[in-house]
């Protein structure tokens, strides 16, 4: 009886042990033709061929579904190709799969997708593999300042340029933080850095840094800059409004006066404007006129 259980093994074991061998090349042959296509992917993309080294990398995946390098390869062309979405997918299986270095295009997929909370929980993972990276350091200051993180978005900003000192850009972007945080002498220190620096200085920069300069008391500076804030954007209400309170309280009464204008060829309904303009009049010297104009702003609701 034994012997016939041990005659009866003997081809399952013969059929088993025929099997696997060929199970096992089966594997290596699809992991050896995956690292081969990932090889061609990766000199296609040396030589500009970008296209076709994403078909390369998608075929890898094909002929091994586990194939870290090629997806981590696809998550950093669909990034570079501003494909967020499939930059994402395979990213976070590259991840899967043990590829570490792509948490940072998991984190700025989820960027530019505006996933702000699930951008801010990568990315701070990302920052702790890499915290000499500037550009890291500004997109995590930015999220911070999209959701109204305004000290937590200055901390990332000034850790940024401490390895990009010249960064024009973080220095405005830091001048805003501080201007939002009410901050404005920081934020005046900030935005002339930015001009040392070569920012553009167009329309909504020179307002803002305008307005941080009138609250820190610089009414010349302030002036000067939403001049040429108006002289960029004329119909910029908000400008005319700040460009008027500055040349009053600097006592330059007949640009204000001029300014005042402005702002009520906008508004005609403003009763502050109106009583503004009045003001200025008296100070120009024209009294008379300037108290019939406080007068009629007075009756005027809103006042």
């Amino acid at each position: 009886m034994i012997s016939c259980r041990k005659n009866l093994l003997i081809p399952f074991l013969l059929l088993w042990m025929g099997i696997q061998p060929a199970t096992a090349i089966h594997r290596n042959t699809s992991h050896d033709k995956s690292r081969q296509l990932v090889r061609e992917g990766l000199a296609l993309k040396k030589s500009g061929q970008l296209l076709a080294a994403r078909e390369r990398f998608l075929t890898a995946i094909q002929a091994d579904a586990n194939c870290a390098a090629a997806y981590s390869e696809l998550g950093d062309s669909y990034f570079a190709g501003k494909d967020y979405q499939h930059a994402l997918q395979y990213s976070l299986r590259a991840k899967q799969l043990g590829v570490n270095t792509a948490t940072t295009i998991i984190g700025l997929s989820y960027y530019h997708l505006q996933q702000y909370d699930n951008a801010l929980e990568v990315l701070q993972d990302a920052i702790q593999e890499h915290p000499d990276n500037g550009l890291l350091l500004q997109k995590l200051a930015q999220i911070q300042g999209q959701l109204g993180n305004y000290r937590e978005s200055i901390h990332y900003y000034q850790r940024a340029l401490t390895i990009d000192s010249s960064h024009a850009e973080s220095w405005y972007q830091l001048g805003m933080m501080y201007f939002n945080d009410t901050d404005y002498p920081a934020a005046t220190r900030a935005f002339d850095k930015a001009i040392l620096h070569g920012y553009d200085q167009q329309a909504l920069f020179c307002f803002h840094a305008g307005v941080a300069a009138m609250q820190c008391g610089q009414l010349d500076k302030s002036i000067q800059l939403l001049t040429k804030a108006s002289a960029l954007d004329p119909d910029n209400e908000q400008v005319l409004f700040n460009l008027a309170h500055a040349n009053y309280r600097k006592e330059n009464y007949p640009a204000a006066v001029d300014a005042w204008k402005a702002v009520l060829k906008h508004q005609p309904g403003n009763a502050f404007a109106l009583f503004m303009l009045g003001k200025s009049y008296m100070g120009a010297g024209e009294k008379e006129k300037g108290e019939r104009i406080c007068d009629q702003a007075q009756q005027m609701p809103g006042l």
